[in-house]
């Protein structure tokens, strides 16, 4: 197997194969939801960051993000906004996402920018732990259907909720995750909003549900949502809208998803939450 390199992409084949590279990554049936070649070779050109991970002269996976800005009171902030990152389902085990997202983080700090935004499926259990335990990014903004009704493998069939993620490049909080391997623990103290149980045919259930309080939550979400979209696209859907309104209304309250927490019951069952503080410093 030859090695995989990790670097920035600066040509129109690169930018070609980026493009082919996201129908492969997310079964798109068309091109509607790729970003085209010709506008990444725009955006490199001009502040933009393609990153690729290759395996000999074959790309195998990618992050893409262009600068962005935000209103911080009256002042202007600027940022990088990631947009896309997609790995190959057999390189996935790699821990190229990762990867990808330290190298992004580098190019990012050479622009003198110390803010990385992006969204992602709060049900989607790979892309928060990334996120949040691997990364040390935070979330406190929930946005509904932000894609309208997305037609690729990974998204149909489920509305396109988003959190908006914010990575403070800069702060010691995301400088110790690049070197740690999994320093998420359980917070003992935190309330638990959701009770949660397995059907007769193993798919998690909420039946029951806990008041937003506490200086700390945990939210649980399913480990594997493509699985319950397989087996019961209307659970599936169940799960978005009480997840949506625990969410929006616990930011609301203050609350800050500061943490993504996996671990493994006796019986082999896998389950995933979310940790939520108030006051949480995130910067």
């Amino acid at each position: 197997m030859n090695e995989i390199e990790i670097r920035l992409c600066k040509t129109w084949n690169e930018c070609v194969q980026c493009e082919e590279l996201q129908k492969r990554v997310w079964e798109m049936p068309d091109y509607r939801d790729a970003v085209p070649a010709n506008l990444l070779i725009t955006a490199i050109k001009n502040g933009g960051i393609l990153v690729g991970a290759f395996e000999g002269k074959q790309m195998i996976g990618f992050a893409f993000g262009f600068l962005g800005s935000e209103k911080v009171g009256d002042a202007l902030r600027l940022k990088h906004t990631s947009h896309m990152l997609g790995v190959l389902p057999n390189a996935r085990v790699k821990g190229l996402g990762a990867q990808m997202k330290w190298f992004q983080r580098a190019e990012a700090l050479k622009q003198g920018l110390a803010l990385m935004t992006w969204t992602y499926d709060p049900l989607q259990a790979v892309n928060a732990h990334l996120n949040l335990a691997r990364l040390g990014a935070i979330a406190r903004r929930y946005s509904r259907n932000v894609y309208g009704d997305m037609t690729d493998a990974l998204n149909v069939g489920v509305a396109s909720d988003r959190f908006e993620v914010e990575w403070y490049l800069t702060s010691a909080r995301v400088a110790a995750r690049e070197t740690a391997r999994e320093i998420s623990e359980p917070d003992e103290h935190a309330q638990m909003i959701y009770r949660v149980e397995w059907d007769a045919a193993g798919l998690p259930v909420i039946v029951d549900e806990q008041a937003l309080e506490g200086e700390s939550l945990l939210v649980e979400i399913p480990a594997d949502l493509q699985g319950v979209k397989a087996r019961n696209r209307a659970l599936a859907t169940r799960w978005r809208e009480r997840t949506r309104d625990t969410f929006e209304g616990a930011f609301a309250s203050g609350y800050v998803v500061c943490d993504f927490l996996r671990k493994t019951e006796h019986d082999h069952r896998a389950r995933c939450f979310y940790l939520l503080k108030q006051d949480f410093r995130v910067e």
